[in-house]
């Protein structure tokens, strides 16, 4: 502990930076719309497209199931409770326009053309036993068809947490070091950590409404449940605290908030794209694969991947929080130690 700082002092000072943080940030209306902006936009976006591709004019479902007589029976238990057609046959059927196969462990959904609303198939299928990682969708001519809403939540909020973390925190930091502000700061016996934490309280609640956000969407589609929903909140949260560290990081010494305003927007971007989310690892060259594995982004999409999807990550859920939290405490660290109050510092 400093010389100048007591531990009460210290509490202290976090209270109040923290109040004071709150309603700076809540009396400043852009501000707020800035930070959330990026999140509602790709959510928004990613369910019209999905609506347009996926459910927007397209026919009621009916299904023919081949296979398994037990995965039949509890398939077609599931498909009635959704209101959705089951025909009878074991052949293909004109009244059919989506044909089930069951392998073992697995199912097969292949679609007619037209094609049809197909997730509450494969909502039927995850309710009866299988994966999602065990379903495979195909239209009539064999391409897959994924559902790109529930492909993309978890990409969707990362973006919102980045928005949070560097436009609602790195940004705002930077402008106080250009006017001058945290140079006044730095005279007093204030610690560059609390001053740092004392940033995170409000932002985190806003964070965590996104967070809510994806959440109640999930449980709406039937995309989570059970355990899985745990272990998704955690994921969840521990992604958030790893963003906030990251912002603080990108604050840590600029002057200059255009410029990160512009690394702002260009930066989730990037890690959008970079995250396997957008585009599946496996069509990128094994060198790119390899490194993506190494960003902490990558390991809390894959992690809330796991459970919103359903995909396999590329390492055990557990493993990935343990990483996540790690490299949290690191670059917070880090960002307190290379932290500067002013340029001339």
């Amino acid at each position: 502990m400093s010389e100048r700082e007591t531990p009460a002092s210290t509490r202290s000072a976090l209270r109040e930076l923290s109040a004071a943080n709150a309603r700076e940030l809540m009396r400043n209306g852009k501000s707020v719309f800035s930070v959330l902006f990026m999140f509602g936009f790709f959510l928004i976006l990613i369910w019209a497209l999905n609506y347009a591709i996926n459910i927007g004019n397209r026919a009621a479902p009916s299904v023919l199931l081949d296979g398994e007589s037990s995965a039949s029976s509890r398939t077609t238990d599931e498909l009635s409770e959704r209101g959705i057609d089951v025909v009878t046959g074991s052949k293909p059927s004109d009244s059919a326009n989506a044909v089930v196969t069951f392998q073992g462990a697995h199912a097969n959904v292949v679609l007619g053309n037209p094609m049809p609303n197909w997730s509450g198939i494969v909502g039927a299928l995850e309710a009866s036993g299988f994966a999602n990682s065990d379903i495979a969708v195909v239209d009539a001519q064999g391409t897959p068809v994924v559902d790109l809403f529930r492909s993309n939540l978890a990409a969707t909020l990362m973006m919102g947490y980045a928005g949070v973390a560097f436009l609602g925190t790195s940004v705002p930091l930077v402008a106080l070091r250009r006017r001058g502000t945290l140079r006044l700061l730095g005279t007093t016996p204030l610690r560059r950590l609390t001053f740092i934490l004392a940033q995170t309280p409000i932002r985190f609640g806003i964070g965590a409404i996104q967070a809510l956000i994806v959440i109640v969407l999930a449980l709406g589609y039937g995309y989570v449940g059970g355990a899985n929903l745990l272990r998704l909140i955690v994921t969840l949260l521990l992604g958030l605290a790893l963003f906030f560290a990251l912002g603080y990081l990108l604050a840590s010494r600029s002057r200059n908030p255009d410029l990160i305003t512009q690394i702002s927007g260009v930066l989730p971007v990037i890690v959008l794209f970079l995250s396997g989310s957008v585009f599946p690892m496996y069509i990128l060259p094994d060198w790119v694969q390899q490194g993506i594995t190494f960003l902490p982004t990558t390991w809390f999409v894959q992690a809330a991947s796991s459970d919103l999807v359903g995909s396999e990550p590329f390492l055990n859920v557990y493993v990935l929080w343990a990483m996540m939290a790690t490299a949290t405490v690191l670059l917070t660290l880090v960002a307190s130690k290379l932290f500067k109050w002013d340029r001339t510092e």
